[in-house]
Formats: C-alpha cells, structure tokens, sequence
C-alpha cells in the first residue's frame, strides 16, 4: 500500500473506529454539593457508556439562587471542606478506572472567581497575581495532594468560565490578561496541569457590555485550548433548528484564537439554554452541532449532565440552564448514538490540518462579541476543509439536493461521501471539476443534514472495507451500481394496526397509560382534554411507547424502515426481535434488510418523547399526586411578559413549567413504510 493509500485507509479506520481522545466532553454539574459516592459512581459510568471522554465539574454555590430560577436544595456539606474534597478525590479516582479525563472549574461560581475560606465566602481581585495564585493554591492544591499520581493522566486541565465579576482595583483588559489569565496558566503548568476557558466572555452585546477595551484573542492566547459556546433557539416547528439557522454561536474569536497559536482542540461548551426544560432532544440538538463543526469547532462539551441523587426523585435535580443528557432523561439510555455521531465528526475533524478556503472574514483584532462569522449566511451548505498528505475531507452540513464547489482538485483523486451518522458511504457520487481547478460534488442530504466528502487517491484499492465500527458493528458496504441485487422493488407501507404499551422512566412510581390499539397513528397530545382530571391520561404522557406490528413480505430484499413523521424524541427499532438500531435524526430511517424474512415479520419501535408534556400535566395537580419529582417550580398559572423586561416572561420559561405551556406533539405520527433501496440510492447503513 502506498503512503498516500495508507492516509486515506487510516482515516476511513479513525471513522470507524475513533480514538479516545476524539470523544466529546460533558458537564457535570452538582447542585449545591449534592452528590454521594453511588451517584457518583453511577454517572459516570453512564457517561462513559454513552461515549463521553471528560468530564468538566461544576460545584456552583449562590449562582442565580432566586425565584426566577430552579429550585435549588440547601447545600448539606460545605464547598471546600474536608468532606467536599473526599468527594471529588473519589470521583477523579472513579474517572481513572473507567478511562474518563477529570477537568473541574476553579471556582465556586458561575461568573466569578471566588470560593471559602473557613465557611465564608470570597471573590478573588483578579487584577491581583498574588491572589490569584492563592486562590488556586486554595482550591486546587489540596486536590493535587490527594491523587498526585493522577494528575496531568486523569485529573488534566482546570477551568475557568466566562469572567462576569467585578474588577476590585481597576486596570485595563492587558492587566487581566497579565494578572488572572497568565497568572493561572502558569500555576496549572507549574503544577502538571493544563488550563482552558472562556477568556473574557462571552460579551456578544459588544463593547458596552465589557465596559474595558477587550482583544479576546490576546486573552484566549493563554488557554492550552480556548472554549467558546453556542445556545440554541428556543421553538422547535418546521423552520426551526435545521443546518445554517438559529441558534446563538459565540465562537468566532475561538477558531481564530485557535487556529494563530497552533492549538489542535477548539472546545465549544454546547447545546446551552435557558427555555423551557427537557424541551429538545437530539434531533434538535444535531444541526446546531453541526454548524459549530463546520465553523472550525472540533470537541464539543456538552451542558449539562447533572448530579441528581436518587433523593431528589425523577427527573430530580438539576440546573437552570442547558439540555439535560443525566440518567433521569427520558431518552438517556438512547442518547448513545447521538454522542458517537458526535465523537465520530470529531475525529477528523481533529485530524490533518485545517484549510483556509476563506470563510473567515479578515477584520481588525479588537473582537467585542462572538458572533458566527460565515462568508455566506444563505448558502445552502456550509464546509469545514481538512488535508493531510494528498487526502482532503470535507465536513458538509445543509439539507436538501444541490451543488457544492469544494476547493480540492478532482485529477487522479475519487470522491467519497460518508456518512458520520450511519458510518456508511456512498458510492460514486456526481463530481466534476471546475475550470479553476475546484470540484462540483452534487449532495441530497436530509433536514439538518451533514456528510464528510473525501478525496482519495484514485489507485487505492484496500483499506475502506473490513473495519469494525462504533458498538461493534461493520459499516455497510458501498451499494453496488453495476449488479444490483434487487433492480425492481416497491414500498411497503404498514397498514396493520399498532398495538401500543406504556412504561415510564424507571425510577417513577406511578402507573403509566393503559395500552391502547391505533388503527392510524395519532399525536398522544390529541387524546383527552387540557385539565386536572385528564392531567394523568396519554396526552401528558412522556416515557417510552412500545409499537408493535405485524407485515407480510412475498420474499426478503433490501429495505429501510421509514418511520416519517417523527415530532420528538428518539425511536429504536427491532425487526423479527433483531436489533434494527437507533433512529434519531432525519430522515428517520433505519436499514432493515438483514433482520426481513419472507412471509410474516414482527415489528417493534421502541418510541421515547421528552419529559416536557408530562411536566406540564403535573401542574394542574397537587405535589403528592405528581407523577414527575424535580428541583423545577410547577406553575398553575399562565406566562405573562414581564412588561420592564419584554424578553422575558414571569414566571421565567427556565423555572420550571406552566399549565398554560403548549404541549410537545408526540408519537409515531407516520406513515411508516418499508422504502425499497435501489442501486445508487443513497449511503448504506442504519440510522
């Protein structure tokens, strides 16, 4: 095999099969210091079998604790204390044991940087180098002691996040940079750590926010990888959330910063909000995640996972901002496949070097705010370039068919598509070169879609087939143009009725709905009526729905399993008891072919909503009847906009829910059909 074969055959095998360092992070926040050794140790291993790499810890006491916000337990052990640090001493202990990095803020606060001292609290002056270093010898160091063969191995970076707190003795952003952001890169690096953070912001408001003269990327220079964040919108409908739209992205300065100072990781904290709780979902979350790649981002960490102890009940604690991903999530134990697309993006994406094919704009270096930064917000797809050796990738995100001009040369080269959410891949897709030396390459990719575009060397014969990928599964094969299997197939849609059952998260008491028989799939919110005594019925449900069929097939083929409308949530599919695997973005489909069988075949989707419906069901009832226990506030009253602050409502969307909140369509809505695959059509492998 030639040198340049074996790139293109390492990388195809970093797809299948990713390195753990290319896995994505997670927050881990604890409410007040409410964690317990079994907790502890059950998070973690869930987020080690969800696919995570690290961990970033947050222990936030006093941060936004009011009535417009969460309800948040009294703490029960003091931040710092001796009991405090047998605590996270035991949790970087469990991370080394299942192969997971620990990264924590150094800090007991959101916005500031402050901890205690004997019971009380304080803000460190951050204009003040000698305090700063006290501050973290406070902190951090008795953490050091305790696991000293652990640090730089498990225990690796310490954080800080955006800086919102006062500036005691005065100064210029320089002096912050020389004082608080050099200081503690230079105290982590003297103690076998490294530092990352979210230098100077985000202040998107521009100069009038920070109030001081602010060069972001001078003070992102001193991370060993900068972070940067995006949020997304707040409706979900059908212009929501798809590729190029929504969302708020605070990252330009970070790839800038990243990509100046040669660092290899541009960290993005992701998936933040302050909406309505349990609200998204995956298939949401995806096309935002895929914006931020194509914008140069390349390991997301995820906001949030948060400690709730058995005690707190389900969904139990937790935080007042971000999408929730803890094991008391409706569709946590699902969520799996989502974390590897997303591990699976990462992996090249952290791979090769990065091309500049000019979609960053060349501006003046005084960067008030971090705003997205795209050369062309309405293009249909956005691309990220990659290169190593003669092989380019390219990471696609968009929706719908179209042309997209790739600035890779076509001559002695083949052009790949792959498929980072089926690992599968085209075969021959329609490429030509330009006049100038670029590529056309024709794409159809689904709502909020995404692909990587390969060019490899022409005379490469091996390394793309044989590899085992994520779970353990084979990537398909490339679907054969010239001797199809099966030249002539129909669509076979599913007329039979659904026998339907209920279950809720594990952990809740209460009885779910009684099975039902659909004769056509129907929205859950369309049963019953808005009130308290329909507040326990199907139309509040949230949990998992088991919907199973029965079809008959004249012979066995080659077919995907379109479940069509799809409004929420996460659905698994089982053909004749054979794992089918997840479906959890467009085009909703899941491969199917191995699992058929002539004659009769059972079919069983295994449907999970959010907890969004069954949160607002149990604001109409008493606290003792609730099916759901949380740290949220349960509102009997309708929204109203606060008439001083029009952006807001009170109560506050992030407190808790509302009786008045429109409920999430959910459900299988249909129809769900065996789609025929023929020659050529598209990528192999399941959803």
């Amino acid at each position: 095999m030639t040198l340049l074969a074996s790139i293109a055959a390492s990388l195809w095998s970093a797809f299948a099969n990713p390195a753990d360092s290319a896995r994505p992070w997670c927050y881990w926040w604890w409410v007040n210091g409410h964690a317990d050794r079994e907790t502890i140790t059950a998070d973690l291993e869930a987020m080690k079998r969800l696919g995570f790499g690290g961990v970033l810890m947050f222990d936030s006491r006093g941060y936004w604790d009011d009535e417009e916000h969460v309800v948040n337990p009294k703490a029960e052990i003091g931040w710092g204390t001796p009991e405090w640090y047998d605590l996270v001493e035991f949790s970087v202990r469990e991370c080394a044991r299942l192969g997971l990095e620990f990264t924590m803020n150094a800090s007991a606060s959101g916005g500031t940087l402050n901890g205690f001292v004997d019971g009380k609290e304080y803000e460190t002056d951050v204009m003040n180098r000698g305090e700063v270093a006290a501050h973290l010898d406070r902190v951090v160091a008795p953490l050091l002691k305790r696991v000293p063969e652990l640090v730089g191995k498990t225990f690796t970076h310490i954080y800080s996040v955006s800086y919102e707190g006062s500036v005691k003795t005065g100064g210029s952003w320089s002096a912050i940079r020389d004082n608080f952001y050099s200081t503690m890169r230079s105290w982590a690096h003297s103690h076998g750590l490294k530092v990352y953070s979210e230098s100077g912001g985000p202040w998107f408001a521009g100069a009038t926010a920070a109030k001081l003269d602010c060069d972001q990327l001078d003070l992102l220079a001193h991370n060993d990888f900068p972070q940067g964040e995006f949020w997304p919108q707040p409706e979900r409908g059908p212009d929501a959330m798809r590729a190029n739209r929504g969302g708020r992205f605070f990252q330009r300065a970070i790839v800038l910063s990243a990509r100046r100072e040669g660092r290899g990781i541009v960290s993005m904290e992701s998936f933040t909000h302050m909406h309505h709780h349990y609200y998204v979902d995956p298939a949401v979350l995806k096309p935002l995640a895929d914006i931020a790649f194509a914008d140069g981002a390349n390991r997301l960490v995820w906001h949030t996972f948060t400690c709730s102890p058995e005690k707190f009940g389900v969904p139990g604690a937790e935080y007042f901002a971000g999408s929730h991903i803890n094991r008391n999530v409706t569709w946590h134990d699902e969520a799996d496949a989502f974390v590897k697309y997303l591990w699976r993006c990462q992996a090249l994406l952290q791979r090769g070097e990065h091309v500049d094919d000019g979609e960053f704009v060349n501006v003046a270096t005084n960067y008030h705010g971090w705003g997205r930064y795209r050369r062309d917000e309405k293009a249909q797809f956005t691309t990220t370039h990659r290169r190593e050796g003669d092989v380019d990738w390219f990471f696609v995100a968009g929706e719908g068919k179209g042309d997209v001009v790739l600035n890779a040369a076509l001559a002695g080269r083949t052009v790949k598509v792959w498929d980072p959410v089926t690992c599968g891949r085209a075969a021959n897709p329609i490429a030509a070169a330009t006049a100038d030396g670029q590529t056309r390459v024709t794409l159809d990719l689904p709502i909020g879609g995404s692909a990587f575009v390969v060019f490899a060397p022409r005379d490469l014969q091996t390394g793309f087939t044989g590899l085992t990928g994520l779970s353990g599964a084979k990537p398909q094969a490339p679907i054969n143009l010239v001797n199809p299997v099966n030249p002539v197939k129909k669509d076979v849609p599913i007329t039979n009725a659904w026998r339907v059952s209920f279950a809720y998260h594990r952990g809740v008491s209460a009885a779910a709905p009684e099975p039902v028989v659909m004769e056509t799939l129907r929205d859950w919110t369309s049963f019953g009526e808005d009130g308290k005594a329909e507040s326990t019925s199907l139309r509040y449900f949230s949990g998992t729905a088991i919907y199973r069929t029965t079809l008959t097939l004249p012979h066995s083929s080659t077919y995907t399993l379109s479940l069509g409308e799809v409004p929420t949530g996460i659905a698994h599919v089982f053909v004749n008891g054979r794992d089918c695997g997840t479906v959890w973005c467009a085009p909703w489909e899941a491969d199917v072919s191995s699992a058929l069988r002539e004659g009769v075949n059972e079919v069983e989707i295994r449907y999970t909503n959010n907890w969004y419906n069954r949160l607002a069901g149990d604001c109409f009832l008493d606290p003792k009847g609730r099916v759901t226990r949380s740290t949220l506030r349960y509102w009997n009253v309708p929204r109203k906009r606060d008439p001083d602050r029009p952006w807001k409502t009170r109560p506050t969307v992030y407190s808790g829910p509302s009786v008045a909140d429109p409920l999430q369509p959910s459900g299988l809505l249909g129809p769900v059909v065996l789609r025929a695959v023929m020659a050529g059509s598209g990528m192999a492998g399941a959803r």
